[in-house]
């Protein structure tokens, strides 16, 4: 599953490299090495733009917007199911009732610099779990396909997403069973079409070979608290040293 990630680059960075406009509107996201559910994220979407009168322009426009991670779906009676919402399974994202009305129409892309996952590791008295961070070796961006909805409750409008996971393959298999779905390049502007209402064929499991070359590193058991942040927390760190056997 995708609980953490690390998402620091500039929204000019994320503008360019999506080729998309900014439409956070002065909504300013901090560099955060320790994104976590329910905290503001930065996400891609593709919808018309609204002039000074709120009037929709007729083609819809990539644009940086600033989301709620953790989706709220638009029938819910209040914010708070946002909470379990923050990923949505690969096998039934068309499906599930809180999902699939946002997989048909309200598709998004979620920049990130890598996610952390836990892999359990036998330590010198019991079982611990060592952090790893899921980052290219090469620094590039890499997308999350995500979902979005809106949620009007008594007050401004919320509009929240979610991050889809998928099976994990290969050498990430032999650290958690799920992942989050990363979507190519080749696969960006697919995903974000509002005229496509299933793109099933990129739900697809993680090729390696054809993937981003992932560096799996060993980070500080420090990120186990949200509250921590910084860039210390993706330095690469000793990994829990394994439980020694006599034979």
């Amino acid at each position: 599953m995708c609980g953490r990630y690390v998402s620091v680059r500039s929204d000019g960075d994320i503008v360019a490299e999506f080729d998309a406009v900014d439409a956070t509107d002065a909504e300013d996201v901090e560099p955060d090495w320790n994104v976590a559910p329910t905290k503001p994220v930065r996400a891609i979407v593709n919808r018309p733009l609204r002039d000074a009168d709120g009037n929709p322009a007729k083609a819809p426009t990539r644009q940086l917007r600033v989301l709620s991670w953790g989706l709220v779906p638009s029938w819910a009676k209040d914010r708070t199911i946002g909470g379990r919402m923050f990923n949505a399974r690969v096998e039934s994202v068309a499906d599930k009732p809180a999902f699939r009305t946002a997989y048909a129409k309200r598709r998004c892309l979620v920049p990130a610099d890598g996610w952390y996952e836990w892999q359990t590791v036998d330590g010198p008295d019991e079982p611990i779990k060592q952090p790893l961070f899921m980052t290219p070796e090469d620094g590039h961006l890499i997308a999350f396909a995500g979902l979005y909805e809106f949620w009007r409750g008594a007050g401004p409008t919320l509009t929240t997403c979610t991050i889809i996971t998928t099976p994990s393959a290969g050498a990430l298999a032999e650290v958690h069973d799920r992942m989050p779905l990363v979507l190519p390049r080749s696969g960006w502007a697919r995903w974000l079409d509002p005229e496509v209402a299933d793109p099933h064929d990129l739900l697809q499991p993680w090729d390696e070979a054809a993937g981003e070359h992932l560096e799996l590193r060993p980070v500080s058991r420090a990120v186990n608290k949200v509250d921590n942040n910084g860039p210390a927390l993706i330095e690469r760190a000793e990994p829990v040293p394994e439980a020694q056997t006599l034979f």
